[in-house]
């Protein structure tokens, strides 16, 4: 794993992507070595440091010289994930308050073409951008969200959305990788996430697949009729890690309509539902 490509995936710069990656594996250390074992430059590496500091990922140790430490690796992942969702909540905010005058100066300056065209699919990295557009959906949703994932273990970062959604009266179905297919970590986590679905999403409707899913995704307000619907997706591929995938979206009718049809054949006839006692 490039985990310094991870970091900057997640939102740290370069220089703090190089440091925090440093500290990680030799535990606490001197700015000076630091600087040494990351590549950042000595000019540049107190700030680095200060700023990974200021957003809770590393430690600093007053004394001469000053020692910084790294903290456990949950830790670190937890604040990682407070971090983005802190920003994504401030961004929201800020947007929500220009939204109106944007849309106005928009269609100010707007000039359309005579012939639009429309792009059938757009791509994302898998990461902060797939989670962004997956909130999104959840937020737009009128009638339905159904959902393919192995264990939904990104859940907690889409949680709220999910949420409200459902209080929309939004109808919730998903289905996830049958447990024959599954690590015994990953089992653990799958029902983890089955547990938080049925204590927090009213309604939600749980299956898992007999067989493998060669897609994972979401699919919002589909219609075999062809009007509406979005969906965003990504093709299983086991040779490739996961963040380091694209995502699809496409808001074509016609084929969130073939999502829709490959999601209702594996709900109807490839998939059983959720044994809860044998869950424990």
């Amino acid at each position: 794993m490039d985990i310094e490509r991870v970091f900057e995936e997640l939102g740290l710069s370069p220089y703090q992507a190089k440091a925090l990656a440093a500290i990680i594996q030799c535990g606490e250390a001197k700015a000076s070595d630091i600087s040494r074992l990351s590549g950042v430059p000595r000019s540049k590496i107190y700030s680095v440091l200060d700023q990974l500091v200021n957003l809770g990922l590393i430690d600093k140790k007053p004394g001469r010289p000053i020692r910084y430490k790294s903290k456990k690796p949950e830790e670190i992942v937890e604040r990682l994930e407070y971090n983005i969702e802190v920003e994504y909540r401030k961004r929201l905010e800020m947007f929500r308050e220009v939204r109106d005058d944007l849309v106005d100066f928009l269609k100010r300056i707007y000039r359309p073409v005579e012939v639009e065209s429309r792009e059938l699919v757009k791509i994302v990295r898998v990461g902060v951008a797939s989670i962004r557009e997956t909130k999104l959906m959840y937020l737009e949703a009128k009638r339905e969200i159904d959902i393919i994932s192995k264990v939904f273990e990104y859940y907690p970062s889409v949680r709220e959305e999910l949420i409200e959604a459902s209080k929309r009266g939004v109808s919730v179905r998903v289905i996830l990788l049958g447990k024959r297919f599954l690590s015994g970590y990953s089992d653990e986590v799958q029902n983890r996430i089955i547990r938080s679905l049925r204590e927090e999403i009213e309604g939600v409707e749980i299956r898992l697949s007999r067989g493998l899913l060669p897609l994972r995704g979401t699919i919002i307000d589909p219609s075999y009729e062809y009007r509406t619907g979005k969906a965003i997706f990504v093709v299983e591929d086991l040779r490739t890690p996961l963040y380091l995938r694209d995502a699809v979206i496409t808001e074509n009718p016609s084929l969130v309509a073939g999502m829709k049809k490959y999601f209702d054949l594996i709900w109807n006839y490839e998939s059983n539902s959720v044994d809860f006692e044998q869950m424990g």
